[in-house]
C-alpha cells in the first residue's frame, strides 16, 4: 500500500447533509454515492413505494377483521361450531406470525421485494377465494389461510422497508402514517363490512368490494414497489476519499423530475429478484434471536392479556348475542366497533406524532404509559364482564331492549379496551430504540435490529391473537364464565404490569444488556 492511499484510507469520511430546510440536518443514515441506493432515489420514486406498500397494509387491515360481524351467521350456514367459525380469524393469524418470521429470515437474503410480490400473490388468491364460500367451510378456511399467509408478509417487512428508504427525518412523518393506516384499516372496516353482508350476496360481498382493489394493488406492487435491500457497508468503502474534501457535504439530490427515459430506466429495474445478501448460520439467526431478545418478550408480555382479550372480545360479538340474531343486523354487529377504531387511532396519532416520545423516551414516561394502559385496560374489560353477565342474566327475556341498552355502553368499552392496548403498544418502538442504541455497534446494525425487534413483537402478537380469538369462545357463552374471564384478565394484567414495570424501573439497563447477549452483538464486557 503506497503512502497516498493510507492517506485517503486514514481521512474519516465527512458527513452529508440534507437540502433546503433540513440542509443543517445530518443525515442518518448516512448514504452511500451509489444512485441505486434507496436512500438517493428520487422523491417520486420513494412516494411511489410508500404508496404502494400502505395500499398492501390497508387491504391486509380488512382482512383481518372481516368476518368479525359475522360470526355468527357463519356457524348458522356451515352448521359448524361458533369455535369453529372463530378459527376462520384464528387460524390464519397464528400461521401469519409463522410466514412473519420467515419472510424477515429470507429477505436478507434474497430481498424484500420477492416477499411483496408472494404477499400480494397471496392475499389475491384468498380474497377472490372467499367471494364465493357461502356452504363450504373448508374451502373458507383455505381461502382464509392463504390471506393470513400475506398478511403475515407485509406486517412482518414493511417497517424495514420505510427503514431501507427514508432518512430518520423523513421516517418521523413516514412512520406515524404508516401506523395509523395499520390501526384504522383494521378496525374501522367492520362498520362498513357488516352493512354490506346484509345484502343478499352475504359476507362473500366484502370480499368482491376488496377484490375490486386489487386493480390498483397489483400494478402497484408489481410495478410501484422496487426492492429496497441495500448492501451500503459493502459499497461505502468504494467511494474514494481525499484529504481535500469538504468538511459539510451536502448529499447529492437526484432528479424529481420523472422524463420518459428516467421511466424506461426506472421499469428496467422492476425485476422480481434484485438483491442477494449473505447467506450464513449467523445471518439466519439474526432475526429469531431478536424475536426472544428480553425486550422483544418483556414488551410482548406487558400487551399479551389487552390486546389478546381485545381481539377475543370483538371476534365473539355475534355469540354474545345469538339470541338476538334475528333482531339485531350484522350493520349494528360491525358498528360496535367504532369505539376501538376512534380510541385506536387516536391513540396511535397522539403518540407517533409525539416528536420527543420516540427520541426521548425516559423510565418515567414507560412507567406513565405502562400504569395508564393497565387502568385502561382494567375499566374496560372489567365493567365488559360485570355489565354482560348481569344483562344475560336479568334480560334474556328480551333481547332486543338489552341489545338496544347494550350497544352503545359496549362499544364506549372496547374502544376503553383498544386504548388501554395501544397505549401499552405505544411504549414499544421508544423501547426498541433504546434497545438498539444500546447494544449495537453501528447505526446500520441499530436500524436492522430495530426492524428485527419490532417484527418479533408483531409475530408473536399474531400468534397469541390466533390462540385468543379461538379460545375465548368457550368462555363467553355463559354469563358466570364471561364474569370470571374478565375477572381474571384485569388482575392478571394488573399483576403482570406490576411485575414487568418493575423489571424496566430497576433492571432495564440488564435488560439491555441480555438484548446484546441473546442478539450476539457485543462483548458485554466491555459494557
Amino acid at each position: 500500500m503506497t503512502g497516498s492511499n493510507k492517506s485517503v484510507m486514514s481521512i474519516r469520511r465527512p458527513p452529508k447533509y440534507g437540502m433546503g430546510k433540513h440542509r443543517n440536518v445530518e443525515l442518518v443514515p448516512q448514504p452511500s454515492d451509489d444512485p441505486d441506493d434507496p436512500l438517493n432515489w428520487p422523491t417520486w420514486k420513494k412516494e411511489l413505494n410508500f404508496g404502494s406498500l400502505l395500499l398492501m397494509v390497508a387491504m391486509t387491515g380488512v382482512m383481518k377483521t372481516a368476518l368479525v360481524s359475522v360470526n355468527g351467521i357463519l356457524a348458522q350456514g356451515y352448521g359448524a361450531s361458533y369455535t369453529a367459525v372463530a378459527a376462520l380469524t384464528g387460524v390464519p393469524f397464528i400461521f401469519s406470525a409463522f410466514t412473519g418470521l420467515a419472510s424477515i429470515v429470507g429477505s436478507k437474503i434474497w430481498g424484500k421485494r420477492p416477499f411483496y410480490l408472494a404477499a400480494l400473490l397471496l392475499v389475491f388468491i384468498g380474497s377472490v377465494w372467499n367471494t364465493n364460500v357461502r356452504t363450504s367451510y373448508s374451502q373458507c378456511m383455505v381461502a382464509r389461510l392463504f390471506q393470513g399467509l400475506g398478511w403475515g408478509i407485509i406486517d412482518a417487512l414493511v417497517f424495514g422497508s420505510l427503514q431501507d428508504t427514508y432518512f430518520e427525518h423523513e421516517c418521523a412523518t413516514r412512520v406515524p402514517i404508516y401506523s395509523t393506516v395499520l390501526v384504522a384499516t383494521t378496525w374501522g372496516p367492520p362498520l362498513i363490512g357488516g352493512a354490506a353482508s346484509q345484502t343478499s350476496s352475504g359476507f362473500g360481498l366484502q370480499f368482491s368490494i376488496l377484490g375490486a382493489f386489487f386493480v390498483l394493488a397489483i400494478p402497484a406492487i408489481v410495478l410501484g414497489a422496487p426492492e429496497t435491500a441495500f448492501d451500503r457497508p459493502a459499497v461505502l468503502p468504494q467511494t474514494p476519499i481525499t484529504s481535500n474534501e469538504r468538511s459539510k457535504v451536502v448529499s447529492p439530490t437526484p432528479s424529481n423530475t420523472l422524463t420518459k427515459e428516467a421511466a424506461l430506466d426506472y421499469l428496467a429495474t422492476m425485476k422480481p429478484h434484485s438483491f442477494t445478501g449473505s447467506f450464513s448460520h449467523d445471518i439466519l439467526l439474526q432475526a429469531p434471536r431478536a424475536f426472544v431478545a428480553p425486550t422483544t418478550m418483556l414488551i410482548f408480555v406487558v400487551g399479551l392479556l389487552p390486546y389478546g382479550t381485545l381481539w377475543g372480545l370483538t371476534s365473539s360479538l355475534s355469540l354474545l348475542y345469538a339470541p338476538t340474531l334475528s333482531v339485531v343486523s350484522t350493520g349494528r354487529l360491525g358498528a360496535l366497533l367504532t369505539g376501538p377504531w376512534l380510541f385506536s387511532t387516536a391513540i396511535v396519532c397522539v403518540f407517533a406524532l409525539l416528536p420527543w416520545w420516540q427520541t426521548r423516551f425516559t423510565p418515567k414516561a414507560n412507567m406513565a404509559a405502562l400504569a395508564g394502559g393497565t387502568v385502561l385496560t382494567f375499566i374496560g374489560v372489567l365493567t365488559f364482564g360485570g355489565l354482560h353477565a348481569d344483562g344475560m342474566t336479568r334480560g334474556a327475556a328480551s333481547p332486543t331492549s338489552v341489545s338496544a341498552a347494550f350497544f352503545p355502553v359496549v362499544s364506549f368499552l372496547l374502544g376503553l379496551l383498544a386504548a388501554g392496548a395501544y397505549v401499552l403498544d405505544a411504549t414499544a418502538r421508544p423501547l426498541v430504540r433504546c434497545s438498539t442504541q444500546f447494544t449495537s455497534s453501528s447505526l446500520g446494525v441499530a436500524l436492522r435490529n430495530r426492524a428485527d425487534m419490532e417484527a418479533g413483537v408483531g409475530c408473536w402478537r399474531a400468534l397469541a391473537v390466533g390462540i385468543f380469538v379461538m379460545a375465548l369462545p368457550g368462555d363467553v357463552a355463559r354469563p358466570d364464565s364471561l364474569r370470571a374471564l374478565c375477572i381474571g384478565v384485569a388482575v392478571a394484567q394488573v399483576v403482570v404490569a406490576s411485575l414487568v414495570g418493575a423489571v424496566w424501573w430497576r433492571w432495564d439497563e440488564d435488560a439491555r444488556r441480555w438484548d446484546g447477549r441473546v442478539m450476539r452483538l457485543v462483548d458485554l464486557t466491555m459494557l
